[in-house]
C-alpha cells in the first residue's frame, strides 16, 4: 500500500509540506484484536492516525459498562486528547482488527506548533474541524435518542 493510499481523511486536510512534516514527526504503532490502545482517563502522550484495521472508541457508561461510541477506520485521526489539556483520554481505545496506526507525540506537536505557525494553524484547524463533526454526530444520536417514547 502506497502511503497515499491511506491518508484520505485526516491527513488530507493539510498542506503537502504540514503534512511531510507531521509524517516526520510520527512513529508507527501495531495493535493486535482486542489489545487496548489506550484507557478513559489516562494520560494521552499520542495523536493516533489509523493507516489500517478498525479501532473502537470506548466509553464507560454506568450502569451498563463499557459500551462503543464509535470506530475508527483508515485515514481516521482516534485521538486528541494529547493536544488538549489536561491531556487525559476522555475515551478508551480499542483494537477490533489487527491495527496500524501512526502515532504523533503531542508534547513535540505543541512544541513545534509555537515554532511554525502554519504548522499550528493547520493543525488546531484541522483538530476542531474533527471536534465539530464528533460533537455534530452526538448531537444526532441524542436527538435519536430523545425522541423514541
Amino acid at each position: 500500500m502506497t502511503e497515499q493510499a491511506w491518508h484520505g481523511g485526516f491527513l488530507d486536510k493539510f498542506s503537502p509540506p504540514i503534512r511531510e512534516k507531521l509524517l516526520s514527526f510520527s512513529e508507527p504503532f501495531r495493535f493486535k484484536a482486542g489489545q487496548a490502545i489506550i484507557c478513559e482517563g489516562d494520560f494521552s502522550r499520542y495523536l493516533y492516525i489509523v493507516k489500517t484495521g478498525r479501532v473502537a472508541v470506548e466509553m464507560q457508561m454506568p450502569p451498563t459498562g463499557r459500551r462503543i461510541i464509535r470506530t475508527g477506520e483508515a485515514g481516521e485521526m482516534i485521538s486528541w486528547s494529547a493536544l488538549v489539556l489536561p491531556h487525559r483520554a476522555t475515551a478508551s481505545l480499542r483494537a477490533i482488527q489487527d491495527t496500524e496506526a501512526l502515532g504523533i507525540n503531542g508534547e513535540l506537536l505543541i512544541v513545534e506548533s509555537h515554532k511554525d505557525c502554519q504548522l499550528g494553524f493547520e493543525l488546531y484547524r484541522a483538530l476542531t474541524e474533527v471536534i465539530a463533526g464528533r460533537l455534530n454526530a452526538t448531537r444526532l444520536q441524542l436527538m435519536n435518542v430523545y425522541s423514541v417514547g
